[in-house]
């Protein structure tokens, strides 16, 4: 019987295959869609789960109690610390370099994700090696290298036994060479860090690591594995104990800090603290992303149920005459859900072959790391909760609403309790409600992009080009002197950090006043370049060297409002004590305010300490002539080379660099764009299907209004009117939705659009445009006919 019943099923969708074709089509491209959304949510909430009791592991987080934005890097005592604690049971600490500079076999090159580690960091994350034992990591100057990077750089060739030359990492320079002992594999995608180059913690760098305990810098990470039960709270108050409680908490720097355990599964989505080991995403993104999947996937379903719905009530007569020669309801039941699930099957399947086809697209248009992991049960799981939903909900509307109370001479005649139109409508206006709010979020989201992108920062950004030194041999005043003779550089200037990358920050109790400043390092040229304007400039530009502190002004408002004048403040700090290796540091300048980081945060307080040392030219800041773009640049190019002939020049612009800021709101954006569009034209389905199935219930309706001297253009108004109250019913009921929903993303952001009426207007309108164009193709179609080829179909 199941086989005569699939066998049945399938020559009736190869006999419709208009419908099937729709059908099909529509539930693939909402299959497919979901499944990209949520399998992209789904890898990213599984990072670091692979690591071995990743649920007992945390990272330690130490911030000064006046700071209320927190590091990824943390103090250096706490592993120390923790070793005397019967509560924890491993922990390892290490430094992590984004970017530093190596030679190998002569060539300097940038390599990035350097970690400098120990025996523990091996155990507590899992990392397996190729070649050669990870304990010996503890011997000094060593490394071990991950699979990419030998088989990029050795290609076929044994590296065990070479040397790479450790030029610098972070601030620090010239650590010297390094022997490869081993190689390990790639780090999983789906972990919170990635590691090319594992050095040992002995040799150069155990100067460093040894004056952790008594110094307050935050260069290292720790991260701490707790035994089975035990409370996270317990080791935050432990830390915080053993800090009070030593003679470390005196020394310069904060007296009070606050120590936070973040689990290891956390860091990936709900940490996003300066210094993260790898760009992270952030918690609202995520849930967004997981709301979109479920509303394509809901605008699918209900498109699919709405063909359904219109293919069952045309074959309610079937069913009539199957049920008056003895078919069992049990019999119809089974055949519905067996045609049901032969094209959700189909659909699943199609959708699956559709991901594999675009994935590289989706990765590059998106930028994200999309991969489906066909090992993990999730894809599977996903697929059967969408065949049953699809089956249940088929089988029921057939139980319920068709064989339900229906007599079979009533079921025959058509006379069924409850007609298709009244179970399409509320389907209907449920679906044009979602594409109106996924609309009118994607109008918004763009408006919301554009005002941050165009809003004015207080500092240059356009025609900035931002080259990387590496190589502190000569000094960079010599390239940025050639520089400025050429006829197409207007300036360039120095600084340690360029905007967008994670500052340092200053207390400013040596001010009179609470909180902390960012502060960056830079020379006056760099001020120049950016053109930052000054509001009180105490400079004297006929010196040689210009050396002093540039404050912005909203720290010069508070200072002010603590001391009144600047020279009530200078006599204050003349007062404080220094330490043996400080030296006081002058104001000469006010600036105006500027957005450091972005829009996200509200402006703060900043100061630039000014000097026109070497090391200063980390990051050299080139403002090329307007319209010049590509001339310039060769003319950089060629000055590099001669000055830095070993150095391949490394270098972006700086308005690439703001946008990069704003890169998860963007990829919300084109998201939201890309599968509004898709919401469409499976809306587009639904209603096409509905118009044809109302149109040929009103049949015999319109053939007597042609016959009675109706005209085409009263019988099209006529079948629109109804859609038209449909999409004004779905617009009363999206706004409120829409408008929360924006609301709250909106909150997101220091600096924001309005939230205008226009925006949900403009969806609105668009919604009924396409709703009144898809009606109006199939109200032409049955008010053109011959009334008496209606009247005789009837």
């Amino acid at each position: 019987m199941l086989w005569y019943h699939l066998k049945l099923s399938v020559l009736r969708l190869l006999k419709n295959r208009a419908f099937s074709a729709t059908n099909i089509l529509g539930l693939s491209i909402g299959i497919a869609s979901f499944f990209v959304l949520f399998i992209h949510v789904q890898n990213e909430k599984s990072y670091d789960k692979h690591i071995n009791d990743h649920q007992n592991i945390y990272r330690v987080i130490s911030t000064p109690s006046h700071i209320d934005d927190p590091w990824a890097r943390s103090l250096g005592f706490i592993k120390e610390a923790s070793s005397n604690f019967p509560e924890v049971e491993d922990a390892t600490q290490f430094s992590h370099c984004p970017v530093g500079t190596i030679k190998i076999h002569e060539q300097i090159v940038s390599q990035k994700d350097i970690l400098s580690v120990d025996t523990n960091f091996m155990n507590l994350f899992g990392i397996e090696s190729l070649i050669g034992n990870l304990s010996e990591i503890t011997k000094p100057n060593v490394a071990f290298i991950s699979e990419r990077f030998a088989k990029k750089y050795f290609e076929n060739k044994n590296p065990i036994g070479q040397y790479i030359d450790v030029e610098r990492l972070q601030y620090g320079r010239d650590f010297g060479k390094y022997e490869i002992i081993g190689i390990v594999k790639n780090t999983p995608i789906k972990t919170h860090f990635n590691c090319e180059i594992l050095l040992s913690q002995k040799g150069s760098l155990e100067e460093r690591y040894t004056s952790l305990t008594e110094r307050k810098t935050q260069w290292v990470y720790n991260y701490l594995k707790l035994k089975k039960g035990v409370s996270p709270s317990i080791v935050e108050e432990k830390i915080l104990n053993t800090f009070n409680n030593s003679s470390f908490r005196q020394t310069r720097g904060p007296k009070d800090y606050k120590f936070k355990l973040v689990k290891l599964t956390d860091i990936h989505l709900k940490s996003n603290f300066r210094f993260e080991l790898k760009e992270s995403n952030t918690k609202i993104n995520i849930n967004l992303f997981t709301i979109v999947a479920l509303v394509i996937l809901l605008i699918s379903l209900i498109n699919f149920v709405s063909l359904i719905t219109v293919n069952l009530f045309k074959r309610s007569k079937e069913f009539g005459l199957k049920s008056s020669i003895g078919a069992h309801r049990k019999h119809l039941l089974t055949q519905v859900l067996i045609e049901v699930l032969l094209l959700c099957f189909l659909s699943v399947i199609i959708s699956l072959f559709l991901i594999e086809i675009i994935t590289p697209y989706i990765n590059n248009f998106y930028e994200i790391q999309f991969d489906v992991f066909y090992s993990e049960p999730i894809i599977y799981t996903a697929a059967l909760a969408v065949l049953l939903f699809s089956g249940i909900l088929s089988i029921l509307f057939v139980r319920f609403f068709i064989l339900n109370n229906n007599s079979t001479s009533d079921i025959i005649k058509g006379h069924t309790s409850l007609s298709g139109r009244h179970i399409l409508q509320p389907l209907m206006i449920f679906q044009i409600m979602i594409v109106i709010v996924l609309i009118s979020s994607a109008i918004l989201v763009n408006k919301q992009i554009s005002y941050l992108l165009d809003k004015p920062l207080g500092f240059a950004k356009n025609n900035i080009v931002v080259l990387k030194l590496t190589d502190f041999s000569k000094d960079p005043n010599v390239f940025a002197n050639e520089l400025r003779k050429k006829s197409l550089i207007e300036s360039v200037g120095f600084t340690m950090q360029h905007f967008g990358y994670p500052t340092q920050t200053i207390s400013l109790e040596g001010f009179g006043i609470e909180g902390t400043a960012e502060m960056s390092m830079a020379n006056y040229d760099f001020l120049k370049t950016m053109n930052i304007p000054f509001i009180h400039n105490y400079i004297n530009i006929s010196k040689d060297t210009i050396e002093g502190m540039v404050i912005n002004e909203h720290l010069y408002k508070r200072l002010m409002e603590k001391h009144q004048t600047l020279e009530d403040m200078n006599s204050y700090r003349s007062g404080i004590p220094l330490e043996a290796d400080q030296r006081r540091v002058d104001i000469i300048g006010v600036v105006a305010d500027f957005n450091y980081s972005s829009a996200h945060d509200q402006i703060g307080d900043y100061i630039f300490i000014i000097d026109e040392s070497r090391s200063r030219g980390r990051f050299i800041h080139v403002r090329v002539s307007l319209g010049n773009i590509r001339t310039a640049m060769s003319s950089i190019q060629e000055e590099w080379q001669k000055h830095y002939p070993n150095q391949k020049m490394d270098y972006f612009f700086m308005d690439d660099k703001i946008a990069q800021q704003y890169k998860s709101e963007n990829i919300l954006k084109r998201i939201l764009m890309s599968f509004s569009i898709l919401g469409i034209i499976i809306g587009i389905l639904g209603i096409s299907a509905l118009s044809y199935f109302t149109s040929e219930q009103r049949t015999k309706e319109i053939g007597i209004r042609k016959a009675n001297g109706a005209k085409t253009r009263e019988i099209i108004t006529m079948l629109n009117k109804g859609f038209a109250k449909w999409v004004a019913i779905a617009f009363v009921l999206a706004c409120p939705i829409a408008w929360y929903a924006m609301h709250k993303w909106l909150e997101n952001f220091a600096y924001k659009t309005e939230l205008s009426w226009w925006i949900f207007a403009l969806a609105g309108l668009i919604a009924m445009g396409i709703a009144l164009l898809t009606v109006s193709f199939q109200s032409w179609r049955a008010a053109t006919r011959n009334p008496v080829e209606s009247l005789r179909y009837e």
